[in-house]
């Protein structure tokens, strides 16, 4: 059985007649929706998007523009990015920094080197030093002790720890 819709077109219902749901008389309106009108709206929506986008940013820009203006002046005796400060400096490592403090003691110790080569002031291995020191004994002025009141030869005078009178 073929019937005809409202708008002309014939169709073919094969269970339309069975079906309590269904109302012939009910179909699409190709009047209910305007296309123009929602690609208006549509356009519309993306412009207000794009509007609002860049005033955003516009508004980010200015208050880094106004952040920046309040950041304080670096002083010209500052010191330049990448420059180590003036000793002492904060250890990060430090049983890695005694170890090397202690080798190059060690090494210095332990070895012949110059200290001044201009002036011919060398040093020497600590255990060599010990030996000459044995050897020749400590160094003495050329003239003496001088004056023989000096030095710890004479009378000591004054207060003891204790608060008597030294005779």
């Amino acid at each position: 059985m073929t019937s005809t819709d409202p708008h002309g077109g014939a169709h073919r219902h094969d269970h339309a007649d069975d079906d309590p749901m269904h109302n012939p008389d009910v179909a699409h309106e190709h009047s209910d929706i305007d296309i123009a009108t929602v690609l208006k709206a549509a356009v519309g929506l993306f412009l207000t998007v794009v509007v609002c986008a860049v005033i955003v940013r516009g508004v980010f820009a200015l208050f880094a523009s106004q952040a920046a203006a309040r950041e304080p002046k670096l002083s010209t005796l500052a010191r330049p990015t990448g420059q180590l400060p003036p000793a002492p400096r904060l250890v990060l490592r430090e049983p890695a920094a005694l170890a090397t403090f202690r080798a190059e003691e060690t090494q210095a110790l332990d070895s012949y080197g110059w200290v001044n080569q201009i002036g011919g002031v060398t040093h020497i291995p600590i255990a060599e030093a010990k030996k000459l020191l044995a050897e020749r004994g400590l160094p003495t002025r050329a003239g003496g002790a001088g004056d023989a009141s000096e030095g710890t030869h004479r009378p000591a005078y004054g207060e003891a720890s204790g608060g008597q009178t030294i005779k």
